[in-house]
């Protein structure tokens, strides 16, 4: 496990990136505490905008992540209703994000392709956490337009630094923006399609973010190369493994 995980620990000092994901983790409470004052939430935005983007010019290059990152955030606390304890936990587990997100362009991480794509995952998790708890029937234009343009700025920003980031001339991605487009269809489809399931929002969370990410990985190890039977049996299995396990685990009920 702990070799599994060495590449959040890098030999440069990620440490000193504490101070500021507990900066913005308690900004994150302490705006939910003044119940979205203006302006709190104004300060905080202004503060945390400056704070990401005046430090490294390649953290421009993941704005993207940061701007579903910091929405996603704002929603998931603004109609929280869980209370104190739940609302702490989205702080820290936003806070983590936030981590990865600063440690990529400080070049902290040993495998940053790996780091990436653990930080595009929780995105898609936490975003599909949100849609799915949210009451569709009065936000369905809201969710259709958000849930649609963050699956395809997420896929676009996810090709886009893929294919700088990994040293292979044999990985090009192909058209990645009409590609974006055609998953980002897709999983807005399976949101509407699976929300059908009475198997509770958080279930449909996972089940959703189980497929963005086959999906991403197919399409990945499409355009590296890497894609034969093998990979595909194993990626079918773990679909066939996780689902059951989803399932198993849910209270069927209307």
């Amino acid at each position: 496990m702990v070799k599994k995980l060495s590449f959040l620990f890098a030999s440069k000092p990620w440490r000193s990136l504490l101070p500021k994901v507990s900066l913005f983790a308690l900004g994150l409470f302490g705006v939910y505490f003044f119940n979205f004052s203006f302006p709190v939430l104004s300060v905080f935005s202004l503060l945390i905008a400056w704070f990401y983007f005046s430090q490294l010019p390649e953290r421009a290059h993941f704005r993207i992540s940061f701007l579903a990152l910091t929405l996603t955030a704002f929603l998931t606390l603004r109609f929280s209703e869980g209370g104190f304890y739940p609302a702490f936990l989205a702080c820290l587990g936003f806070g983590f994000l936030f981590y990865l997100l600063l440690g990529l362009p400080a070049l902290i991480f040993k495998n940053r392709q790996s780091v990436y794509l653990l930080l595009n995952t929780g995105l898609f998790l936490a975003m599909f956490l949100l849609f799915f708890s949210a009451d569709k029937s009065k936000h369905f234009l809201t969710i259709n337009f958000l849930l649609f343009s963050i699956v395809f700025f997420l896929f676009r920003e996810c090709f886009g630094f893929l294919r700088s980031a990994v040293h292979d001339s044999s990985f090009v991605v192909h058209n990645p923006r009409f590609l974006s487009l055609v998953f980002a269809f897709l999983s807005l489809e399976l949101f509407w399609v699976i929300s059908l399931l009475p198997i509770g929002f958080i279930n449909l969370a996972v089940l959703e973010t189980l497929f963005v990410f086959l999906t991403r990985d197919f399409a990945l190890a499409y355009f590296s190369g890497r894609f034969n039977r093998q990979f595909f049996v194993y990626h079918l299995l773990i679909f066939i493994i996780l689902v059951i396990f989803i399932f198993a685990n849910s209270k069927w009920g209307i």
